[in-house]
């Protein structure tokens, strides 16, 4: 996948993501690309084989329900951290212990 197709990609899945979550606006597409990249580095980890420049359509749903998650619940993850879901808890586990590295 050339560097052109991976920023049609990103750009596609903002998109969709931005449709997924009702947000009209451009002021947290910075934060919810950063939700994209995080999606699809936890999938890199987990799913053998994953390719990023090919997603499924199902890949393509984890990425959307997934960064819906974590942009609906952003202010509480922040403040919070009994009430991280799973996901996000183990994300901050890899990080801590340097997992997938």
């Amino acid at each position: 996948m050339t560097e052109e197709e991976k920023q049609e990609q990103r750009k596609k899945l903002l998109e969709d993501c931005k449709k997924y979550n009702r947000i009209d606006y451009e002021d947290d597409d910075d934060i919810i690309e950063l939700m994209i990249e995080t999606a699809i580095e936890e999938m890199t980890e987990l799913i053998p084989n994953f390719d990023s420049g090919n997603l499924s359509s199902r890949q393509c749903l984890l990425i959307l329900i997934s960064v819906k998650d974590l942009y609906d619940n952003r202010e509480k993850y922040g403040k919070d951290t009994k009430g991280m879901q799973h996901a996000v808890s183990s994300m901050l586990l890899k990080e801590i212990y340097g997992g997938g590295r």
